[in-house]
């Protein structure tokens, strides 16, 4: 529990939520090992802001969040705000979270209208 002083700010920075998964240094320590592929349509995009996302909607109507690289990477596999619209499809192949009943895959690789974009090329080939 932290600490309030009587007089304003903690002079002792305490964390209130520090989840071992954040703190292990693994950026896939919440993620399943076996990968999943996704077949959805767009229904949000934030490519270009500070934790890049999609949100899609799949065929049975369940709306799920894709995160994806970070903005250097995907940059890097040619991926910007003008490579999706809202209605586009996508076929994402990554690692869902093992947080129940929570509807999020970090991208590894997806397509957008035919177009793929590779954004984890190395853990494709980790063989899970």
């Amino acid at each position: 529990m932290p600490h309030f002083s009587c007089f304003g700010i903690n002079r002792y920075p305490t964390r209130l939520f520090a989840p071992d998964d954040v703190m292990s240094g693994n950026p896939w320590a919440e993620f399943e090992e076996e990968l999943t592929r996704l077949d959805a349509v767009i229904t949000d995009i934030n490519i270009s802001g500070s934790d890049p996302t999609l949100q899609v909607r799949a065929s049975n109507g369940v709306n799920w969040t894709i995160e994806l690289g970070d903005r250097s990477r995907n940059r890097e596999a040619g991926l910007e705000d003008a490579s999706a619209i809202i209605g586009d499809p996508v076929s994402v192949t990554g690692r869902q979270t093992h947080h129940f009943s929570e509807n999020r895959i970090k991208a590894i690789e997806l397509t957008i209208n035919n177009r793929d974009y590779k954004l984890y090329p190395e853990e494709r080939n980790r063989g899970f």
